[in-house]
């Protein structure tokens, strides 16, 4: 399937915000479906029956956030969909998130600061869908029981 490039949106996520940890998660069962690279994240989409192609670019730093996301597509889209698909982007990959409570209430913890720091601006979800989720978590809890 060809796909045409069919528009591009700048999004600004609320910060801190880091972007490769936010979009690579290589501890999840992965469809096969989706690309990575530092600084840019390709994934195949079907929404409301159509069949995307989105690419997200990084664009900005942890503390001032900016990304792109072009939309690939077979057929032209009007801006009523793509403005529903970013707020579905933004909505499965937490970008609105405010975590400013959760770094401020760990930053002296000796055990989970470094962490905190380590990873700070990565949101927290999933952006496929809940099936994918639970039986990744699924097959975690049975690996678990079995090497205890």
């Amino acid at each position: 399937m060809k796909l045409e490039k069919i528009g591009m949106r700048e999004i600004m996520p609320t910060a801190p915000f880091d972007f490769d940890a936010t979009f690579h998660k290589p501890d999840h069962f992965t469809s096969g479906d989706n690309s990575w690279e530092p600084g840019i994240k390709w994934q195949t989409w079907n929404w409301h029956g159509k069949q995307l192609g989105l690419k997200f670019v990084r664009h900005g730093a942890t503390e001032e956030p900016r990304m792109l996301a072009e939309k690939y597509s077979q057929h032209a889209m009007g801006d009523a969909f793509i403005t529903v698909l970013v707020g579905e982007v933004r909505y499965r990959n937490n970008l609105d998130v405010d975590l400013s409570a959760f770094y401020v209430a760990l930053a002296d913890d000796p055990v989970l600061g470094p962490i905190t720091r380590r990873w700070r601006g990565m949101r927290p979800g999933h952006p496929s869908s809940l099936y994918e989720y639970l039986v990744g978590g699924i097959v975690r809890l049975f690996w678990l029981e079995l090497h205890q």
